[in-house]
């Protein structure tokens, strides 16, 4: 490697311009060295989002919780809605995390030889994780708080208003 190529990679910031997306948008946000993590406003809650890279990987990964868990007795039920509402997300998916029962959105974009992230990527990906959020939170209320089966909170929470009330 040469002298240059090493100063490339040293300077390589993969975070900085979802940092300057999130800024902005005026979100507020918090950064070190390997992850972003912010708060954006929806109709339902916040958005608790991150960013991590994966330097070893060249990956960054986005991340939304959307605080809620799922319980043990309802766990399978839980993940029989996420898989039917992944099949309609174009980008990224929904997720449990194992060792909380933790409800998430994630994705990952890979950044091949250093390639940087654009700030009109990082908004998409912000956008991507706040719509999905915003758009099927409710399936996973109707099936956590409301006692419905899986195809009946998917029925409930797909469809698509037209015009205003």
């Amino acid at each position: 490697m040469d002298l240059n190529t090493q100063e490339a990679a040293d300077i390589f910031d993969p975070l900085e311009a979802i940092e300057q997306a999130v800024a902005a948008e005026q979100y507020p946000y918090e950064r070190d060295e390997l992850e972003l993590h912010m708060a954006v406003p929806g109709a339902w809650r916040d958005h608790q989002i991150w960013f991590a890279y994966r330097p070893e990987l060249d990956v960054i990964h986005i991340c939304a919780s959307l605080e809620l868990k799922a319980p043990d007795h309802r766990l399978r039920e839980v993940c029989e809605l996420i898989a039917r509402l992944n099949e309609r997300l174009w980008i990224g998916h929904f997720d449990v995390w194992s060792d909380d029962g933790s409800i998430v959105f994630r994705h990952a974009l890979t950044l091949p030889e250093a390639d940087r992230v654009s700030e009109a990527q990082a908004a998409s990906l912000i956008a991507a994780a706040r719509e999905a959020g915003e758009r099927l939170y409710p399936a996973f209320h109707y099936l956590l708080w409301s006692g419905k089966s899986p195809a009946e909170a998917v029925a409930a929470s797909m469809f698509d208003t037209a015009g205003e009330a």
